[in-house]
Parts: C-alpha cells; sequence; structure tokens
C-alpha cells in the first residue's frame, strides 16, 4: 500500500489481506477473512453471469473472470455481515456475485437500461441512477456501494462525482472502486505507437455510455476521494487480471507481464473509501 498522503488529509486505516488467487496471479493481500473458494466463486460466476450480455458481449465476461474474483475479494474482505445493504453502480455483476456468495442485499444502478433484463431475471432491483446529473436516487443508509470500471467514464472530476455517492452511504459506509492506471504500461505502448489512450472527451447524452473519458493516477485518486469527504481505507495500484479484448492485446499483456513488478505501470487501481462520521454501521443482520 502506498503511504497516506498527509498533506492531502487522507486517512488511511489498515485491511485485512488477500492470498487465495486464481492461476496466474500473484495478490499483495492476505485474507484472512475469506470463506468463498475459487472453486465456489466460478461455479456461480458461470451459471449466473456467462452466458449473458448485461453491458458487454458474451466473450467480454468470458474473459473478466478473474477481474472479477480480484474485486470480489476485495469486497468480502470488508468483513461486511450477511444482509449488507449494497448498490452496485454499473452492470451489476458483482451485485449478483455477493448477494448469491455473500447473502448481501444487493441492487444495482445505471444510467444505461441495457443490462436490466438480465439483471432482474436473476432476482436483483434495477434502479436508473445517472452518477453524472445531481439528482440523486432515492437510495440512502447503504452499506457498501461497488463502482467498478465506472469513473474514468464520466467527464466531471471524480470528487464531485464521489460526493453524490457518499450522499447514498450510511455513516461509516464504504465505497469500493477501481479504475484504470492512467501510468499503466499500456497507454505507454499505445502512445509510442501514436494510438488514442482516450475517447473523445464530451458530454453524454442521455442515456449514452462513453468511453474512457479520462485515466487517473492513484496519487490524483487519493486527492480527488479526500476532497469529497472520504476517508481512504485502502489504495494500491494492481494486475487486475484482465486479458485483453483482441488477440494482440492478449498477447501484449503476456509479453508485458514482468512489468508488473512496477507498482505504478500496473494496469488498475483498486480503493475502498469510508464516509466519516461513524464506526462500524451495518443496516443487515449480524
Amino acid at each position: 500500500m502506498p503511504p497516506c498522503l498527509d498533506s492531502l488529509r487522507v486517512r488511511c486505516l489498515p485491511v485485512p489481506q488477500i492470498d487465495v488467487d486464481p492461476p496466474g496471479f500473484k495478490s499483495s493481500m492476505n485474507h484472512s477473512l475469506q470463506t468463498v473458494s475459487y472453486a465456489t466463486f466460478s461455479q456461480t460466476y458461470e451459471s449466473h453471469i456467462q452466458g449473458r450480455t448485461f453491458v458487454e458481449n458474451l466473450a467480454y465476461y468470458r474473459r473478466c473472470k478473474q477481474r472479477f474474483w480480484k474485486s470480489f475479494q476485495y469486497i468480502e474482505a470488508l468483513g461486511l455481515p450477511p444482509g449488507s445493504r449494497v448498490l452496485d453502480i454499473g452492470g451489476g455483476i458483482l451485485a449478483v456475485l455477493v448477494s448469491r456468495l455473500l447473502k448481501f442485499d444487493a441492487i444495482v444502478g445505471d444510467v444505461n437500461e441495457r443490462a436490466r433484463k438480465d439483471v432482474e431475471d436473476l432476482g436483483l432491483k434495477f434502479v436508473i441512477v445517472d452518477l453524472f446529473s445531481d439528482e440523486t436516487p432515492e437510495i440512502e443508509g447503504l452499506d457498501l456501494v461497488i463502482l467498478t470500471e465506472v469513473i474514468e467514464h464520466i467527464p466531471q472530476p471524480p470528487y464531485v462525482v464521489l460526493g453524490r455517492i457518499k450522499k447514498l452511504l450510511a455513516p461509516g459506509g464504504r465505497l469500493f472502486l477501481t479504475t484504470p492506471n492512467g501510468h499503466r504500461f499500456r497507454n505507454l505502448v499505445y502512445m509510442a505507437l501514436g494510438k488514442e489512450v482516450l475517447d473523445i472527451y464530451r458530454y453524454p447524452e442521455p442515456g449514452m455510455v462513453l468511453g474512457h473519458q479520462h485515466e487517473y493516477t492513484l496519487k490524483q485518486m487519493l486527492w480527488q476521494a479526500g476532497h469529497a469527504g472520504f476517508e481512504t481505507e485502502q489504495a494500491e495500484y494492481y494486475e487486475d487480471g484482465f486479458k485483453g479484448a483482441s488477440l494482440p492485446a492478449r498477447i501484449g499483456r503476456i509479453l508485458a507481464k514482468p512489468v508488473g513488478v512496477i507498482p505504478y505501470m500496473r494496469n488498475g487501481i483498486a480503493m475502498t473509501l469510508r464516509h466519516p462520521g461513524g464506526g462500524e454501521r451495518f443496516s443487515g443482520n449480524r
């Protein structure tokens, strides 16, 4: 874990570490709270996620199982009890997994309704959540909000978006987020080849999903979290397990794997943020 930035008034708290990884992973964390094995996770993922499109295509979810496993481990390490109230903003895959495997009371929110049918067919509630708008959904007192691979799609400073999310959390509630690392090796290769790293920067039309508008460094995200009024429990560069969207990308990731020993060149950033003003607070049953 990187050192806390005292000048940014970000408070870093110790969190459990994870040590059980899928094949090919080496994690910096030691997961003393883990109860769900990778085999159990895989079975649930293959029966509930694969074969559905949610907000991507079938091939994407075949390639992304290890990415979701990694995020699931971070979430399980929080030690939240069954019945915890959770909102997954995005495609809803982690909402499905934590509801099945951790017995959380999870719902899915997104500005795009493409995932609604898959989410509702699996028995979860779907609500419209537009993080680009100051109009917050009628949801409050949440124990956890999950925001994986979303913040980079929003053409606004993250502290503005994080401030909107903070209103949905109970005091002591957490926000778990992941986002691509702006310093990742892939971006350096793209720039060397003259390829665009980001999508066209623009405001979205209603219901529109944008490409990557900005990618951040860990130092930038720590500042954004602190400026939004969050305390930082955990923050690090990590290898997210994504294998690449095309054959050349997959080959490139294999060749670039040794670069992952340099933390600031890893593919992603993972953070756990806490709403201040309360200690441990759960709405679910212990």
